[in-house]
């Protein structure tokens, strides 16, 4: 049944369906909220559409099941670090033609 079930999410993960793989594995982790491997996919699925901070809420509690997971681990600390570009990159000013504190 857990393979079934995560060739299902896999197959539409690979069709770029995404919306419709997060729905699958939020039902599935309904019925069991702290399995790993539904929250690694999830986390997975939520990477591909870039959206890091869910990403990374579904790896940090996947990682408490499993704390020697070492893929994971990196996966952690990578989005950690992108999640500090992309902070760091709101500052970043898109008008290079002027700058507004120093207009007349």
């Amino acid at each position: 049944m857990f393979m079934e079930k995560s060739e299902e999410v896999k197959k539409l993960i690979s069709s770029k369906e995404y919306e419709q793989a997060v729905a699958k594995l939020n039902n599935l982790l309904k019925e069991n909220p702290n399995e790993g491997s539904w929250l690694i996919l999830r986390g997975n699925v939520f990477y591909l559409q870039q959206k890091f901070a869910k990403a990374l809420n579904d790896y940090r509690k996947a990682i408490k099941s499993s704390p020697e997971n070492k893929i994971l681990a990196s996966k952690i600390e990578m989005i950690k670090e992108i999640l500090k570009f992309q902070a760091w990159d709101i500052y970043a000013s898109t008008n290079l033609n002027s700058d507004p504190w120093l207009e007349d």
